[in-house]
């Protein structure tokens, strides 16, 4: 049991670290005048969230090739809808 905990508790801190990395490289990214922590991980990229625009799609796409080594393409539109989503896109490819 002690091995299953430790498995989860892990994989959660990867996705913590994972999640705060992107958010990090989104606010670098965008120059955003705010912190990772202000950030929710369910909050949208787009519309009252973050409220990206289409130029910051670009380098978000741009930044998470250089970060992630995953390319996102225009149908991959899902990949925007959070924090959380964007990382699931990501896990997703990277596997």
């Amino acid at each position: 049991m002690a091995q299953t905990y430790d498995a989860i508790k892990d994989k959660a801190q990867r996705r913590f670290d994972n999640n705060w990395t992107l958010k990090s490289r989104i606010i670098d990214s965008l120059g955003l005048e705010t912190s990772p922590e202000l950030i929710s991980d369910n909050q949208p990229l787009f519309g009252r969230g973050l409220e990206m625009d289409s130029l910051d799609t670009l380098e978000i796409v741009v930044m998470v090739e250089e970060e992630f080594g995953v390319a996102i393409s225009d149908s991959d539109t899902e990949a925007f809808g959070s924090i959380n989503a964007m990382m699931d896109f990501i896990e997703a490819k990277s596997a």
